[in-house]
């Protein structure tokens, strides 16, 4: 890769007509939007369908989608200021509260992502019953903590000292501010926890003695994981490549569109994880029929591939087994799996309309 000083840069042109600033503000609109209405059907399904089963997860994608909120808020800003025109079309006064929205945009970003990153996990450790991958879980989280919290976000509160610089540096002519590989390198830690937290429950998937049919589905929800994991390596090569652009406000405009998108459908893709119970309410028909006869409620569908994995599973009051060891038992509000977490509430659902129809006059 050339280095910026060996880079020659065209001319700067000037079309004040010439303009993505609608384009920033109906991305970052409607993109929220879809992550609200995901978070909308999820606490619907937890809170009213399954007559309130919310936990922590819960409350933290909600924070991460306010903070999202604040992430489009701060791009519908910095469009107002002029973000989406020819940087020779802006009035100067406007660049320094235009960068300093960058600023804030960059930090709700950045919480965002982790406050989605740690909703999943969380999840995971509700419903995983496999004591090995319930430790795997732990070890992500910690590493999500110290590299997405600690580090990234130390990161951008010291990005210049004093941080004014980050958005007046004419002011502060002898300030340090962090070289532009430490934001590339943020990104590629925040891509690299991605992998680890969509590659953890793989496993877990293919022991699973369901359906082809329901399996395909949780691939696919995880496949929407890796989506979300492209679409942040593609913004982390428009970063690499904005170095190389002259006109950043008018040339830059991908990576904005691509920030909204990424933050909210990592919500959106949090959210389909608990949406079976919905799913199997508006159609009956496509998870039916994938319970093997006599088993137990809590653990059938997280019989191990050994055939004494699933003498395990099959017992009530024995935990889940991977391969032939026992599992360490955990308590039985967490004991939920991939597919059977709903199972209870959707029999009593079941349960519930055939009383009601019961009681209603012959």
């Amino acid at each position: 890769m050339s280095s910026p000083s060996n880079v020659t840069f065209p001319e700067l042109t000037s079309n004040p007509d010439e303009s993505y600033r609608t384009n920033i503000i109906a991305c970052a609109v409607i993109t929220w939007i879809i992550g609200a209405v995901f978070v909308g059907l999820r606490f619907y399904t937890r809170g009213m369908l399954l007559q309130n089963v919310l936990g922590a997860e819960d409350w933290f994608i909600l924070l991460a989608l306010v903070f999202a909120a604040a992430t489009c808020a701060g791009m519908i800003e910095q469009a107002i200021y002029g973000l989406g025109k020819h940087a020779l079309d802006i009035n100067p006064d406007l660049m320094i509260p235009m960068a300093r929205a960058g600023w804030y945009t960059i930090l709700w970003y950045l919480l965002s992502l982790l406050l989605t990153k740690l909703s999943i996990l969380l999840l995971y450790l509700r419903i995983l019953s496999y004591q090995h991958a319930r430790y795997y879980a732990y070890a992500i989280l910690a590493i999500v903590l110290l590299t997405n919290g600690l580090w990234t976000l130390s990161t951008v509160v010291t990005a210049c000292l004093p941080l004014a610089a980050f958005w007046d540096k004419t002011s502060y002519p002898n300030a340090y501010c962090h070289p532009r590989n430490f934001w590339l390198g943020n990104t590629g830690l925040h891509i690299g926890t991605d992998i680890l937290l969509y590659v953890l429950p793989l496993p877990v998937i293919v022991n699973l003695q369901v359906k082809l049919r329901q399996k395909l589905v949780l691939y696919g929800i995880f496949a929407l994981g890796f989506f979300v994991c492209s679409i942040s390596a593609v913004r982390l090569w428009d970063l690499v490549e904005q170095y190389h652009r002259s006109d950043f406000t008018f040339d830059n405009v991908s990576i904005a569109y691509l920030t909204c998108i990424e933050i909210n459908a990592a919500i959106a893709c949090a959210c389909c994880m608990t949406l079976k119970p919905l799913v199997s309410k508006v159609f009956p028909k496509f998870f039916s029929g994938s319970r093997p006869s006599g088993a137990n409620v809590d653990t059938a569908d997280l019989e191990a591939g050994s055939d004494k994995a699933a003498r395990h599973a099959e017992r009530k009051n024995s935990p889940p087994t991977i391969g032939s060891w026992p599992s360490k038992r955990i308590r039985d509000e967490e004991k939920e799996t991939w597919i059977s977490m709903y199972q209870r509430d959707s029999d009593s659902l079941e349960l519930r309309g055939g009383l009601e129809g019961s009681k209603r006059p012959q």
